[in-house]
This record gives structure tokens, sequence and C-alpha cells, in this order.
């Protein structure tokens, strides 16, 4: 995907280092940029404060609630040093878990740039970049048509935070699941499934 053809996607600085970190206090402190990472983003920070005590990752880390979503699942800062540099493990409540961002601030700035990035997962082949790019072409044209008011919102987080611009935000996704180092374990023992679902473009039957 071309991010001269998205009329979201932008571009200035590469995956690897940001300059500018964003950090919790950074959203905390803007009642603005939480409303709208929770309605736009699914990434609602007021879901962090619900009990964790079901994580068990492995191997073994210590880690932070960031956020939860809608639906149950969380986003969790996993690992050593400051919060908002530790890579971040995005847990659903249907069993999948996987590492989505290298730290806080790549996180919000891929979710910017792909609000629709849970279909990209679900219609990757088992991890297919060429599949991933094709369903943010598809993903990116339903948004257009159906949700509008994000380009608005986005305007208002970029205002606020400092958000820098992935070039090539798809690929980060794929490389960061693909390179996911833990994962976490049921009560059981059974090991959640990777983020990655085996249905292509082709299986949903509105993309044509």
């Amino acid at each position: 995907m071309k991010q001269a053809d998205s009329p979201w996607l932008f571009t200035y600085r590469t995956e690897g280092c940001f300059s500018i970190m964003i950090i919790l206090a950074d959203i905390q402190k803007s009642q603005t940029v939480m409303d709208e990472l929770a309605s736009h983003c699914d990434f609602d920070l007021g879901r962090a404060a619900r009990d964790s005590s079901w994580i068990t990752l492995q191997p073994e880390h210590p880690f932070m609630v960031l956020a939860g979503e809608s639906s149950g699942g969380v986003f969790l800062a996993y690992g050593d040093g400051e919060v908002e540099r530790r890579p971040v493990l995005y847990v659903t409540s249907e069993g999948q878990a996987g590492c989505i961002a290298s730290n806080l601030t790549a996180l919000i700035a891929m979710m910017l740039a792909l609000p629709y990035w849970r279909d990209l997962l679900k219609f990757s082949e088992g991890g297919n970049l060429k599949e991933m790019r094709q369903a943010a072409r598809f993903s990116e044209q339903d948004y257009v048509d159906e949700y509008a008011e994000f380009s608005a919102a986005r305007k208002r987080i970029l205002d606020t935070l400092p958000v820098p611009v992935i070039a090539d935000p798809v690929k980060l996704l794929h490389d960061c699941v693909r390179a996911t180092d833990c994962s976490v374990v049921a009560e059981d023992g059974w090991r959640y499934d990777s983020l990655f679902h085996h249905f292509k473009s082709s299986d949903n039957p509105g993309w044509t």
C-alpha cells in the first residue's frame, strides 16, 4: 500500500528510533485524547485497572496493563525499563496474543496510521505480508466510506501528542507480530495462539 494513495498515511521517520517518546502522562492529561483513542482505536486507558491476575506470560516478564478494549482484550507493556519504552503485547479475549509494537510511541503511531490493523491480522493468511497489504487496501476504503470522522479525530490527537510517522506501518505490524518473543498461558497450560489468522482477503465476500 503506497502512502501517497492514502488520505490518512504520511511519512517522515523510520520505525527504529523516535527522538521524542510519548509517555502515559501525555495521554492522561488530555481527556479528549483519551476519548478519541478509546472510541476510534479501541485503546481505552480507563480499562487498564481491570483485574489482570489471569495473565501469565511465557517466558515470564514483568508487565503493566496499558489499556483495554471493548471486547475484553488488553494491551500490555512487558519487560524491563521504563514502561513507555517496553514492547507492547496485545492479548485478545479470544485466545490470541502477540507483540504489535516496540513501544508505546510506535503503538500510537501504528494505530493512527492503521485504525483497521486488527483486520490486517485477521486476513493475513498466517502472516503473509502481501496478504496484509491487500487487506489494507480494502480495509482503508471501508474506513474512508464508513468512518469519515476518523480523520478529524486523528488530527486532534496529532495536535496534542508528539506522534512520529511510520514509513511502512503494515510491514512494521507484520514484523512485530512475526518477532513475538512471549505469549500468554492459560490456567490449564494452553498457550495462546498467534495474532495471525489464516483468512485471506478473498475470503471476505465484501472485498472484491
